[in-house]
């Protein structure tokens, strides 16, 4: 029964709503078969994400971490909340209409602060900036993920101020083959979630590739009780439903890549904006992108690379109410880029890259009544704007430090321009490798954050951070591996929320300058027999000029977001083809606004102790026959019930979590 709904919802969901980054083929298949990952393995990956040029994570000029398909497969992540929640500085909070949102090192990183890719393609909306996660991209099918954990302005622009998160899929890294595999999930009180996900992948040819990913996928957010402020509960088992759909096509000939992504996440809320509703909204988030590129060697040192993309969204999507209610949300997005990029090796020791980008977007709200509340300046229902941008970035690898250095210059039609330059120092010393960097980065108001400050008058001013980070890693031998690294990062004119209740619409303003300050670690350990990795991160609130972060009492933390957190992601190989992992996440006291004094009716703050959130996951390889592999997993194993709580003061109490999940997982890869 559950398949078959399933596959029902898969048929809808693809053909319902809507009328930069090529990856080579990775080695982790080959080392995969061989018996795991070495950690020389892992230290010796090259990462695309955060330079010009393919470089080592240990000298890539940003603080980088790598997950690879092995340590998803081996942990039995569900989605990307349990894979980042691993990662040193991520955290997640919960917002309005049962959505959970991204956070990095105590900053909110939701409205644009934090990019996400897949394939190079971004999923942030364009209308608030925003990715709804939990349950919404498939794990199964990611080759691995690079992280620029930090600033990303300078090279990817608007939407990376504090962190890059690009997934690269089986078919985007263009791994061959046929796979499919089936999750399946149960809470304690009832139904968990089902998924199917599909990826064939082919060579064309003496020199090309074509692959393509199907997903679907039903779940619910929770098995818990929702609370609002004022006590009203709304039960969440087989009521907080997150149905998605997805379909990613990628084909190259030669030197012509052309990939696709289609993707439909559809939410079940009673939440509203934090006061329990009397019955069930569906808000929708639908979005197909393109990419077309061709790679031309002009020179054996030179090489062009146009680039033109689209994207058509329609995100935070609610037409299941009349046109007259104050909710019906119908936006249709659309944006086109072109994008020269120009890699020129000038020498052994240096080598320079040119880049020049354009982009339209234009966003129309849907219905014809008159009277709605959603409509851009000056009742029009249409708005358009457009960007463009100039960039540079030089490495120079001398005997005494690798530099890289770079800057962009990014103008949006309705700001001034945005200057924003990047500097990294690196120096290998054996096996130890220090790194300097600087970065400032900056976030442009969004279509939506523009149009309210045009209805209200309240002009804004792009946000920009300073960040300086330090990093130092050493590798003691092939078995053990540490990270340490600081940050500082300064924020001014952050673009934040408010209720304009003049004009009785939701707007935006800048504030004071925010910042923290903190410390990362990573120590990793790999034997044949099993592996083990133990992080750590801690931030500490250094400027808190917006009460919409602050913790009353406590200035040294802000919403949602634990000042410490550690993690342990360990594995031991009972057989050739047995493997038994389990996750710990263990996060300090946490602050939010929970309830409303009864007697006055404003918020109060309440504190969430420190919780361990356990997870065991056994992999058996190669299980009835060959290629068949089983996963059996308990998640949230002790019952810590770990909830989202809203980031910042806007009327939301937290949003419960998954709770404990039995998860059963099936996965078939013929030819292996």
């Amino acid at each position: 029964m559950l398949r078959s709904r399933l596959l029902a919802a898969l048929v809808l969901l693809l053909t319902g709503s809507l009328a930069h980054g090529a990856e080579p083929p990775t080695e982790t298949a080959r080392t995969e078969k061989n018996g795991g990952l070495s950690l020389d393995d892992l230290l010796k990956m090259e990462v695309t994400v955060a330079s010009a040029k393919p470089a080592l994570p240990s000298e890539a000029p940003a603080v980088v971490s790598v997950i690879t398909r092995e340590e998803i497969e081996l942990s039995g992540a569900r989605d990307l909340v349990d894979v980042l929640r691993m990662v040193p500085g991520f955290e997640f909070g919960g917002d309005i209409w049962n959505t959970v949102v991204i956070g990095f090192r105590g900053i909110v990183a939701q409205n644009a602060r934090a990019k996400l890719t897949i394939d190079g393609m971004s999923l942030n909306d364009l209308l608030y900036g925003n990715v709804p996660f939990g349950s919404h991209f498939p794990v199964e099918q990611i080759e691995r993920i690079e992280i620029i954990r930090g600033p990303g302005s300078a090279m990817y622009g608007n939407f990376a101020e504090l962190a890059v998160i690009n997934v690269i899929t089986k078919v985007g890294a263009e791994v061959p083959g046929v796979q499919a595999s089936s999750t399946t999930g149960l809470f304690d009180r009832g139904f968990a979630r089902q998924n199917l996900t599909a990826k064939y992948g082919a060579n064309v040819g003496e020199n090309g590739y074509f692959g393509i990913s199907l997903f679907g996928e039903l779940a619910q957010r929770s098995a818990g009780t929702y609370t609002d402020q004022s006590g009203n509960q709304w039960d969440m088992r087989n009521d907080s439903d997150l149905q998605t759909g997805s379909v990613g096509l990628k084909y190259r000939q030669g030197n012509l890549d052309a990939r696709f992504l289609y993707d439909n996440h559809l939410i079940t809320h009673r939440d509203g904006y934090g006061s329990v509703l009397p019955y069930d909204y569906r808000v929708r988030f639908t979005s197909a992108l393109g990419q077309v590129s061709y790679q031309a060697q002009i020179t054996d040192n030179l090489r062009l690379t146009p680039l033109f993309e689209a994207t058509i969204q329609q995100p935070w999507r609610n037409t299941g109410v009349p046109v007259s209610d104050a909710t019906y949300y119908d936006p249709t997005v659309q944006k086109y880029g072109l994008k020269l990029r120009a890699d020129w090796d000038l020498s052994n020791w240096a080598s320079t890259l040119f880049g020049a980008d354009y982009e339209w977007e234009y966003a129309r709200y849907g219905g014809n009544e008159p009277s709605r509340k959603y409509l851009f300046p000056n009742g029009e229902q249409s708005i358009d704007f457009s960007r463009y941008a100039f960039y540079n970035e030089w490495l120079l690898k001398t005997s005494l430090v690798n530099i890289t250095a770079g800057v962009r210059l990014e103008k949006h039609s309705e700001y001034d321009p945005s200057v924003v330059p990047r500097l990294s120092l690196a120096r290998s010393f054996g096996d130890t490798t220090v790194k300097a960097i600087y970065n400032r980065a900056f976030r442009a108001p969004t279509i939506e954050q523009t149009s309210a400050a045009l209805k209200t008058g309240n002009k804004l001013k792009t946000e920009t951070a300073d960040v300086l980070e330090l990093e130092a890693s050493h590798r003691f031998d092939s078995r053990n591996h540490v990270t340490v690294n600081l940050f500082d990062i300064r924020m001014n004119h952050p673009i934040n929320y408010y209720y304009d209740f003049v004009n009785s619409l939701d707007a935006y303003k800048n504030e004071g300058r925010i910042g923290t300050q903190g410390v990362e670690a990573e120590y990793q350990f790999r034997d044949d027999w099993g592996h083990l990795a133990l992080r750590y991160s801690y931030y500490r609130a250094t400027k808190t000029g917006s009460d919409l972060f602050r913790v009353p009492g406590h200035d040294d933390v802000f919403l949602a977001f634990p000042a410490h957190k550690v993690t342990l992601d360990a594995g031991y190989k009972v057989t050739r083809n047995l493997n038994l992992n389990t996750t710990l996440v263990f996060v300090g006291d946490r602050y939010g606004f929970d309830r409303t004094n009864p007697d006055t009716g404003e918020p109060e703050v309440s504190r969430h102790d420190p919780e361990l959130v356990a997870n065991l996951y056994l992999l058996y390889r190669n299980a009835f026959w060959k290629g068949v592999d089983v996963g059996l997993g308990v998640f949230d194993l002790f019952g810590a019930n770990h909830e989202f709580i809203q980031p910042y003061n806007g009327g939301h109490a937290p949003l419960p979590g998954p709770g404990r999940e039995y998860v059963l997982r099936i996965s078939y890869t013929p030819g292996i």
